[in-house]
């Protein structure tokens, strides 16, 4: 489709009207940036607090890493890794399987957050998929950590607040032996 305007007060967004697929990436990874600034307006432990404040720019950054210059770099990749492992940590090794999202509102919200940076993992597959230009290996990393990083901020904030998760064990998929 091509714009119906011309005047740019009328366009919400520069690339709104493409069939690139970027432009879906872009979208969804925008919307977990506004996902993870909803969960900062709420009361955090500082630890939560800490990771997602430094977590939100570069989700802006992982944003614009596949049509403009790439901004996630193994220091980005680097600093992650030691904040999900640190949280897991406190977390007493982390978690084997997976519960049921809820909890807590905020453990809630960062489930919600969770699931939307998959969205954005399998925006950045089908920019893979389409034979545009790829994007870089370490946006697949990155993408994928922030998800991993966001299920273990949600299982840290309901261990932080006593509420107890409740696991969920799947009837169609066996779960790997302890």
């Amino acid at each position: 489709m091509k714009p119906v305007s011309r005047d740019w007060d009328e366009f919400c967004y520069p690339f709104i009207y493409e069939e690139n697929p970027a432009c879906d990436f872009e979208i969804l990874s925008d919307e977990l940036c506004c996902r993870i600034g909803l969960v900062l307006t709420m009361d955090l432990e500082s630890q939560v607090r800490d990771v997602l404040t430094r977590l939100q720019p570069n989700v802006y950054h992982l944003n614009g890493s596949v049509r403009g210059k790439l901004a996630i770099t193994e220091l980005e990749l680097s600093e992650l890794k030691t904040d999900y492992h640190a949280i897991r940590e406190r977390l007493e090794g982390g978690f084997s399987g997976f519960v049921l999202p809820g909890g807590s509102g905020v453990a809630s919200e960062l489930h919600l957050a969770r699931c939307q940076a998959k969205k954005v993992v399998r925006a950045l597959v089908a920019i893979e998929h389409s034979g545009k230009k790829s994007p870089a290996d370490i946006l697949f990393k990155y993408a994928n950590l922030v998800a991993n990083t966001l299920y273990a901020l949600a299982s840290l904030t309901n261990f932080i607040e006593g509420v107890e998760e409740v696991e969920f064990v799947s009837k169609s998929y066996p779960m790997p032996k302890k």
